[in-house]
Parts: structure tokens; sequence; C-alpha cells
């Protein structure tokens, strides 16, 4: 924490994610604000939840981090080699952080230790659905710019 002007201001620190963040992910992925966000809007089952980090967290393309204020977990950032073309970055809040900015700290901090730890010679990239205001947001608070635009055409 520090202290600016006498408000608090809290840093999260960010640390490799670990099997015992298994269960704060899969409440986070499920929340309803989460699920509406995905591209894939449908609750996920504790199944394919376990299958799914499983496979990420054994999988030497995807880095996921934790970022956590003291012991309490605020959020995630996945970064996915993604057909060896670019890396796709994904973030979740803990709900209990929603609309407190920490979305932009999370996306900054995780790209930097990205950037400095894996030296990455792709771009990075985020998918977001268009009306995913706050990811939008988030994600041009910490830098991304917006470069594509993707239309679907589907009957």
């Amino acid at each position: 924490m520090n202290l600016k002007n006498n408000i608090i201001e809290v840093v999260p620190k960010l640390r490799n994610v670990e099997p015992g963040d298994i269960d704060d992910l899969f409440e986070w992925r499920n929340h309803p604000e989460i699920r509406k966000n995905s591209f894939n809007t449908n609750p996920i089952s504790r199944n394919e939840h376990e299958k799914w980090f499983n496979e990420k967290t054994e999988d030497p393309l995807t880095t996921i981090y934790i970022a956590c204020c003291g012991d309490v977990k605020i959020g995630s950032i996945r970064f996915e080699n993604k057909d060896n073309k670019v890396i796709k970055v994904s973030v979740m809040l803990n709900p209990d952080f929603f609309g407190k900015g920490f979305g932009v700290e999370v996306i900054k901090l995780g790209t930097e230790k990205f950037v400095s730890e894996k030296h990455p010679e792709r771009p990075l990239i985020a998918e977001i659905k268009k009306d995913n205001i706050a990811s939008i947001k988030a994600f041009q608070g910490a830098g991304f710019k917006q470069s594509y635009l993707t239309f679907i055409y589907s009957k």
C-alpha cells in the first residue's frame, strides 16, 4: 500500500497460478457478469473447469498470473500463445473488485511481467465483446490500442 495525498493506494502483486487457485477461478468464471461478457455465455461445470485448469496450467505456451493484495486474490490474467501468430490476453477480476479500477492495474502489471519474463516475439491481443465497456476501457487504460474490427455473418 502506498500513502499518497492521504489516500491509500493498493497496488496488487502478481504471482504464478497455483493448484490452490482452482476454486477461486471456478467461482469467478461462473459469476453472471463474467459469463455475460464471455464469448461462451454458458455456465461452466466443475468437471469442465478442472479439465480446463489442468490443461492451461500444464501448457508451456500458457502463462497465468494471479493478482493479490496481501492474501486477497483480486483477479487473474492469462497469456496464451495461439497458433504461433499471436498471444491472446485474457483478464478476469474477482467479482468483489468489479468497478474499483483494478482491471487496468492487473492488465498493466501482467503485461509488463509477461513481456519481461517471456520476451514474446508475437503481438499480444485481447478479443473483447463490443458491449463489454469495462474491459475495453481497462485494456485501453493499460496501453492496448484497437487494431481490427471483426464482423460475423450468421443466419
